[in-house]
């Protein structure tokens, strides 16, 4: 399993706009490609580079179709990533990384398509004209201009106060206990609290 909780929010923006771009095409599967217009329909660094570099999302359409011919339309259960887009995936990480990013972003997923180099997406790049030093280059130019991706950090509980307390065990050595008490909680409810942890070590011992 990936740590998906790494990827930017704008990252994971894009495997979800990648999926309705699957939906919408009536496919059984994710492929590089709807990652490629994932990318330019998020507003990203990835995206915006594609932008500067003089793609838009209906040219990238365009050559995309050029190359699978039209699909009939057909009902979908389940839309699956391939195994392209897992190991692009796992080559973004492998970016971030390098890069000496704690977070994998959309950039390193548009550098990720290019690199592994077999999928469509990387194809149709390719023939339009962009390339891995293009791409890091404009993400760069962004980068200095003051561009940024968010990450949503896990939420932190307030606490009122703290507590430290030392109560005996039942064979009378000294037992130290730190109590977290939640912002909502009054003087009176902490020493309520306080007061029933020291009693319950006292019928214990």
């Amino acid at each position: 399993m990936y740590p998906f909780e790494r990827f930017t929010n704008e990252a994971k923006g894009v495997l979800t706009l990648a999926q309705e771009e699957a939906e919408v095409s009536h496919l059984a599967y994710i492929g590089t490609e709807h990652l490629v217009i994932g990318l330019i329909r998020q507003e990203c660094l990835g995206g915006r580079a594609l932008l500067n570099l003089g793609q838009s999302a209906d040219g990238l359409r365009k050559a995309i179709q050029e190359v699978l011919g039209k699909n009939e339309g057909r009902v979908v259960r389940q839309i699956i990533p391939t195994s392209r887009v897992k190991t692009v995936i796992e080559m973004a990480f492998d970016d971030a990384r390098r890069q000496a990013s704690p977070h994998v972003g959309t950039d390193h997923i548009l550098v990720a398509i290019l690199l592994e180099g077999d999928g469509l997406g990387a194809s149709v790049l390719a023939a339009r004209g962009v390339t891995v030093d293009k791409v890091r280059t404009e993400v760069d130019r962004l980068k200095e201009a003051g561009v940024t991706e968010s990450i949503v950090e896990p939420p932190t509980r307030m606490h009122r106060n703290r507590r430290h307390l030392v109560v005996p065990d039942p064979k009378g050595q000294s037992i130290e206990v730190d109590v977290a008490f939640p912002l909502e909680y009054s003087d009176d409810e902490c020493q309520a609290v306080i007061d029933r942890i020291k009693a319950a070590f006292r019928a214990g011992s």
